[in-house]
């Protein structure tokens, strides 16, 4: 899966992330994280970055659906536990069920889009992933702000560590002077930031402006080798997919609203109900 072509890698992630947000049925979703789960693991990620997507998929899971079943609002509700119990004058801090699989549901959806994103970006070498966004078929100011700021986000992060650095050799401590001069000090960090970067902006203009580029041209092509027919077709049958699942639900959409009702789609829309 490494070896798939950019093209290939930008579908896949923008269908995984369109079915991510048209599929509702915990099972769907989780087939769906799996898969992107099995595409990012595909992609050999070193053991920092892995540890950083656990705790980014930890949280993210954790949080919502403790969240959702603490807080939510819809009825019904299934009360499992209550923290705080109703009372004559206090609606009480319960947990409910129908809240907690609600938040389930966006872990999942959520894990899918982040799983694809991050395959995408490690699989593919740095220079590739600028020249495919460089030729897709867009207008070159996009793509060159696209290209521009993907390229500089180190440059914004090995900032961002000197000027903490910085503040460190200068006794500064998170918290230890309150909390505050604490939050003054983090919203002065982005001072000097701002500062690089509009600098790094200017030198890039300059550059830019030397050399007679034009934002209107169309964008260069051949700087990537040719989009295999295999997956090609892979593409066209997952976008199918795609499109046929938004076909469904919106007939089932139509069908739970009156507008329309079809007898012979009786069984789509049991498999849409149960399943999507």
């Amino acid at each position: 899966m490494r070896r798939l072509h950019p093209y290939t890698k930008f579908a896949l992630s923008f269908l995984v992330s369109a079915l991510s947000v048209l599929l509702d049925r915990a099972l769907s979703l989780t087939i769906l994280a799996f898969f992107s789960l099995g595409l990012f693991l595909s992609a050999r990620p070193g053991k920092p970055l892995l540890r950083t997507y656990l705790l980014l998929l930890l949280t993210t899971v954790w949080g919502l659906m403790v969240s959702q079943g603490l807080f939510y609002q819809d009825w019904p509700r299934t009360v499992l536990f209550c923290l705080i119990p109703p009372g004559e004058h206090l609606a009480g801090l319960c947990f409910v069920k129908e809240g907690f699989l609600y938040g389930l549901i966006q872990s999942l959806r959520l894990t899918a889009a982040l799983s694809t994103g991050l395959y995408l970006v490690t699989s593919t070498p740095r220079e590739t992933l600028f020249r495919a966004l460089a030729a897709l078929p867009l207008p070159r100011g996009l793509t060159l702000m696209a290209v521009s700021a993907v390229r500089f986000l180190p440059t914004v992060a090995e900032d961002l560590r000197l000027v903490r650095q910085a503040l460190r050799l200068r006794g500064y401590r998170p918290l230890r002077c309150g909390l505050l001069r604490t939050l003054r000090t983090e919203l002065a960090v982005l001072y000097p930031l701002l500062v690089r970067a509009v600098r790094h902006s200017r030198a890039l203009s300059d550059a830019l402006l030397v050399r007679g580029f034009d934002p209107l041209s169309p964008s260069a092509r051949g700087l990537l080798p040719p989009w295999p027919l295999r997956e090609r077709l892979l593409v066209a049958a997952l976008f199918g997919l795609t499109l046929a699942v938004l076909a469904a639900k919106i007939l089932f959409w139509l069908y739970l609203q009156e507008v329309l009702y079809v007898e012979s789609l009786r069984t789509l829309y049991a498999f849409v109900r149960d399943f999507l």
